[in-house]
């Protein structure tokens, strides 16, 4: 295990069960609190028992009344004409279209990109998993079916998707190790904007039968900014945000709501300032 001689090299103690079980605390995560989670494994530096020891430590701290929340979208099977990271040929698409399998909540798998603890819950027992075929999330506690159910195709991170259900139901935001680059619900305060219409376009399995299905979404990438949105987000709400230290990064937790009206507040004034 390379990753393990990395931290022995470092003298770093491993991070136990314990250590997490104090870090939750200090962040006030408690019981019945509706948590939306973002991890990066690296921060722990070397936590034992990984992502199973992250999941099954927060849902019984959250207990039953509690929720936990992930993203586990599968946007690469979004159809490949908007392929961006990187673009392919016009003359692969067909070929594509043909091969890309579609999109089944119980077996389409979470976009690699979202990680291990991502996955791991994705797949842990009795977990709710929404219909979206790019935008999906997977929920487990008492409020998972509320979040995770009628995920409408339009708009799939905007009013009709378990971001507002989050909002609506005041979630907390858990950051272990990452940044605001993989904060999803900023991706709600974009849907307040007026940014016109675009198509996207993934193939659902409906009647046993692949079809490619069309609807309506916005831009999300207008702007490169969720880092400059987080230090002001920081910076204006320090005392409401839990802040704590990983082996290898940060821990942060806070509102959900407080976060989404910061942003949509940080857009508009962003926007009137590009009319001057």
């Amino acid at each position: 295990m390379k990753y393990l001689e990395k931290i022995l090299d470092k003298n770093q103690k491993p991070f136990y069960r314990k250590d997490l079980e104090i870090l939750l605390e200090k962040l006030e995560v408690k019981p019945g609190d509706i948590i939306m989670l973002h991890t990066s494994l690296k921060s722990f530096g070397y936590i034992v028992g990984g992502e199973e020891t992250i999941i099954q430590t927060i849902l019984e701290k959250i207990g039953l009344e509690g929720t936990l929340v992930m993203p586990s979208q599968s946007v690469d099977i979004i159809s490949p004409e908007y392929w961006q990271y990187p673009e392919v040929p016009a003359i692969w698409f067909e070929d594509i279209k043909e091969t890309i399998l579609p999109y089944e909540k119980e077996k389409t798998p979470v976009y690699f990109v979202l990680g291990r603890v991502a996955t791991y819950f994705s797949r842990y027992p009795k977990v709710y998993r929404s219909d979206h075929p790019l935008y999906s999330f997977c929920a487990y506690g008492r409020e998972a079916d509320k979040i995770t159910r009628n995920h409408k195709l339009d708009y799939g991170l905007g009013k009709d998707s378990p971001l507002q259900k989050m909002y609506d139901l005041n979630a907390k935001i858990v950051m272990l190790g990452t940044t605001f680059e993989t904060n999803t619900a900023l991706h709600l305060a974009e849907y307040s904007l007026g940014r016109p219409d675009l198509i996207e376009s993934a193939p659902l399995l409906i009647n046993n039968e692949k079809k490619w299905v069309n609807f309506k979404n916005i831009d999300l990438d207008i702007y490169d900014d969720f880092l400059e949105i987080q230090e002001a987000f920081f910076h204006e709400n320090r005392e409401k945000i839990r802040f704590e230290d990983l082996p290898c990064g940060k821990a942060y937790c806070f509102s959900m709501r407080d976060c989404v009206d910061f942003t949509k507040e940080y857009y508009k004034k962003k926007q009137s300032m590009e009319i001057i």
